[in-house]
């Protein structure tokens, strides 16, 4: 039983080690990577949150300076309406409906938005601002990617 065992076990193992894929040379990679252009985006949309108004007014002005100091073109910078969110509680655990405490979120959002980009800038620029983000905001990120029309739509 235990010959049975090992000899299905290193089966197994031979099987394994046949499936694996082919290791790439690292300077072939480099080659391919070296021939492929940098991706080219439009737009890229930065919308921020957060509960405190003011410290997304700090951060605001933070994006906006980062900008200036890397000649990064801005497009619009847009103040959205709060989101309120209201949850009702019962002051006492178990009696007492009519006496109720109401608890209030609001969650501000404002949206920045980056233009004429490549790919390389936007990484270099998301990564250090995401990195001096504060605390209690969170952040989507949107891409609009330029690419070239097809064979079958160009004009010759």
């Amino acid at each position: 039983m235990l010959k049975l065992a090992s000899s299905l076990r290193t089966g197994l193992i031979s099987r394994s080690i046949r499936t694996l894929a082919p290791t790439v040379n690292p300077a072939e990679q480099q080659q391919v990577q070296a021939v492929l252009p940098d991706k080219l985006y439009s737009s890229v949309e930065i919308e921020y949150r957060g509960h405190d108004k003011a410290v997304l007014k700090s951060y605001t002005s933070f994006l906006q300076q980062v900008c200036q100091h890397l000649e990064i073109p801005q497009g619009r910078l847009e103040v959205l309406p709060y989101i309120r969110w209201v949850q009702p509680a019962l002051r006492s655990k178990f009696v007492h409906k009519k006496y109720k405490l109401h608890y209030e979120t609001r969650t501000h959002i404002s949206k920045l938005e980056i233009l004429n980009v490549t790919g390389s800038t936007a990484s270099t620029f998301l990564e250090y601002i995401q990195r001096n983000i504060p605390e209690g905001v969170g952040m989507r990120v949107g891409f609009t990617e330029l690419q070239p029309l097809p064979l079958t739509i160009q004009k010759n």
